[in-house]
């Protein structure tokens, strides 16, 4: 922590993307628990006006590297530079965590090659603090091959990236490339600083995503899950310092960097997956939505289409959250899920009981705007040693993911429900 300051200090780049006009609302989203200094790049002063992030910053702006220079202070021995105020050096010293955001393509390509032409790209060159990036760019700028290159080599030296987001872009298109919300930056900043330390030492296992059933070598059987919710939890526990295991169904999304992924396509495949990964987790987070059903055997060639109709035979798949239950060491604690399109409370109680976990997390899906494929939720969680249902409101996933390991927490202590 910053002893200049009472609160962390966030170092704010702003470059060239024409997301830079978010940037104010990022500010202000941040400044409740951090102070927050500007360093503004030549081509994000063409996009948002220096005086709007000043004012919603507090402080002056910076965006030189040599502006701010001053002379030497007396008693120093002769000989000395007469330049003492380096600002890359005192910047840096002085941040807790540097925040590109809006990361451009430009500056992520300075980064990675270690270039250093303006104040920003190098300050992040001497700064030892966390470098965190938030890009925004055209969808075809971010699945270039140089961009991919690029952020591969930033996320080996722990670059965390913040999206980007999949959706409607500036330029009319859609796809990645979106300026991560600035609340959720936000929240992510606000739970690295309140809770890095918490799990340190900690490992914690999660599934996330759908499992793919084959029914052929050209089709499966499956189901809408994203795997947003699953992803968001892994982020939350990295946040907390935990060292955290992922076996992942296939998904569109970038695992949180940090986290140890194991990608697989069946539920089987994720049962012997978990089953290797569970000896020595503190907190087992069952997330995925697993195929309950699977085809008892997959056609070998491509199933031709008939006259008539297609009769399948289907055989149950392994039940991973009983397996679990059944299998984990004194002390795991264990959250499950539960994914149901009516009569919520009923069938949740119904799972729980047959299946005692210290927490179930149950949502409704099927309705647009939460579960399966949003990016908000809201969950009815059933708590040991707690009576009746715990309800979260309807908010974003990553905001759910830090209260659900809130309560998680508890039961790591040994304090058992709090709710």
């Amino acid at each position: 922590m910053n002893p200049l300051s009472p609160k962390p200090r966030v170092l704010l780049g702003v470059t060239g993307s024409v997301a830079a006009y978010k940037a104010q609302d990022l500010i202000l989203a941040l400044k409740p628990f951090a102070e927050v200094r500007v360093v503004l790049t030549q081509a994000g002063a063409k996009l948002v006006p220096e005086a709007a992030l000043r004012k919603a910053s507090g402080f002056p702006v910076w965006r030189s590297l040599f502006k701010g220079s001053r002379p030497i202070p007396p008693g120093t021995p002769s000989g000395a530079h007469p330049l003492t105020f380096v600002p890359h050096i005192e910047y840096a010293k002085t941040s807790d965590l540097i925040l590109i955001a809006p990361a451009s393509a430009d500056l992520l390509a300075k980064l990675a090659h270690g270039l250093a032409d303006d104040l920003l790209s190098t300050l992040c060159l001497y700064a030892t603090c966390p470098l965190w990036v938030a890009p925004a760019m055209n969808v075809k700028m971010w699945e270039h091959p140089s961009v991919k290159a690029n952020r591969k080599t930033l996320l080996s030296r722990g670059v965390r990236f913040l999206g980007p987001d999949r959706g409607h872009l500036a330029c009319g298109e859609v796809g990645d490339g979106r300026f991560a919300e600035p609340v959720e930056i936000a929240l992510q900043v606000e739970s690295h600083f309140k809770n890095r330390s918490r799990w340190k030492g900690k490992k914690v296992l999660v599934t996330a995503g759908p499992t793919r059933e084959p029914l052929d070598p050209v089709r499966f059987l499956t189901n809408r899950s994203s795997g947003k919710m699953g992803y968001a939890l892994v982020q939350a526990a990295l946040n907390r310092g935990a060292e955290v295991s992922l076996v992942t169904g296939p998904t569109d999304l970038q695992a949180p960097s940090g986290a140890r992924v194991f990608p697989v396509e069946t539920a089987s495949q994720m049962r012997d997956r978990v089953a290797k990964e569970l000896r020595g987790a503190d907190l087992v987070v069952l997330a995925a939505a697993l195929a309950d059903y699977a085809p008892s055997s997959p056609f070998r060639t491509k199933i031709k289409k008939g006259k008539g109709g297609l009769r399948l035979r289907l055989q149950r798949t392994p039940d991973i959250l009983a397996g679990t239950l059944e299998a984990r060491q004194p002390g795991q604690v264990v959250m499950a899920f539960a994914a149901e399109t009516d009569h919520l409370e009923r069938n949740a109680l119904e799972k729980w009981k047959k299946k005692p976990s210290e927490i179930l997390a149950a949502n409704l899906v099927g309705r647009k705007g939460r579960g399966f494929d949003s990016d908000r939720n809201e969950f009815q969680v059933f708590l040991k040693g707690r009576k009746g249902p715990l309800k979260l409101a309807r908010t974003s996933k990553s905001a759910l993911a830090e209260r659900l390991m809130d309560l998680a927490d508890d039961y790591l202590k040994g304090k058992g429900a709090k709710g």
